[in-house]
Parts: structure tokens; C-alpha cells; sequence
């Protein structure tokens, strides 16, 4: 049996730091993509909780005016329109 020499162990040393390498520099692209989904999604709350607030300072009759029930304010504060609905 041969004994292993100081550039095979070296060699394999760097080959498991590449490979390492590699898996993090994976992790880091996936977390990356985490963060702009989370982020989309943290405006997408932001602009919503604006919409609503816009809304709840609305009389019925305003809202009536622009062809929404209270009924319709949660769903359009959250992007949705007419044509999402299904049948139309």
C-alpha cells in the first residue's frame, strides 16, 4: 500500500476548498433570489396597506363613484381588477 504524498494531500485539500466554494457561492445566488422575492412581496404590503388606508378615508358614496363596494376595497387594494374575477 503507498503512502499518500504531501501533493495529493494538498491536492485534495484544494479540490475540497473549491468545491466549498462552489456550494456557497450557490447558497449566496439562492438567498439572493430569496431576498428580491421577499422584498417584492414587502412592497407589495406596503403599497396595499396605502391603498387601504386611502380607502377607509372614503365615503360609500365615493367609492360608489369609482365603481367599488366596501366589499370590493381588499381585493383592489391588493391589485386584483375586474378582469381577474372569473367570467368576465
Amino acid at each position: 500500500m503507498q503512502s499518500m504524498s504531501l501533493y495529493q494531500t494538498q491536492f485534495r485539500s484544494a479540490a475540497a476548498l473549491l468545491w466549498l466554494a462552489g456550494q456557497m457561492q450557490v447558497a449566496a445566488r439562492r438567498m439572493r433570489n430569496v431576498a428580491k422575492v421577499l422584498d417584492a412581496w414587502l412592497e407589495r404590503r406596503r403599497v396595499a396597506a396605502a391603498a387601504l388606508i386611502d380607502f377607509s378615508t372614503m365615503s360609500d358614496r365615493d367609492l360608489h363613484d369609482i365603481g367599488l363596494s366596501r366589499v370590493d376595497v381588499h381585493r383592489v387594494a391588493w391589485g386584483a381588477s375586474d378582469r381577474d374575477q372569473d367570467g368576465i
